[in-house]
């Protein structure tokens, strides 16, 4: 008996305890609706493989003329980027922090701005076995 009261007030203490534990806390990072260029962003139906990749660009360094076909969600880590788009004259420069979807199906290419590396974290969703990136 003694022992049952004893793990009882064990239970207890160990359930008030972890109700007294805040919940997890979520916020809004960034809310992203449409590409760099203005498209919305459309999923492609069928099954998606997710690819998270992190690419550094040294000072100086540059991304050669490219598109996807698929939506990629990209976030500057650090440094700077300009970023062209060869198809409509658009010329971004995201920073550290920043969020965004490049463009789909249209050529752009990117170059360091300043003397700091950057870091570019992105996350492609594209059918298993497709190409994501398309060279010029």
């Amino acid at each position: 008996m003694r022992t049952a009261i004893l793990l009882s007030t064990m239970m207890l203490t160990a359930a008030s305890a972890a109700l007294a534990q805040p919940g997890p806390v979520t916020k809004p990072v960034a809310t992203v609706d449409a590409t760099l260029t203005g498209q919305p962003i459309m999923a492609p139906a069928g099954k998606l493989r997710v690819t998270v990749s992190e690419t550094t660009l040294a000072p100086g360094g540059k991304l050669a003329a490219h598109k996807h076909p698929y939506p990629r969600v990209v976030q500057i880590l650090s440094g700077r980027l300009r970023v062209t788009n060869l198809d409509t004259g658009t010329v971004s420069e995201p920073r550290p922090g920043d969020w965004m979807v490049d463009a789909v199906d249209q050529w752009h290419e990117a170059v360091v701005v300043g003397d700091e590396p950057v870091r570019i974290l992105t996350i492609d969703q594209a059918p298993p076995g497709a190409a994501v990136t398309i060279p010029r």
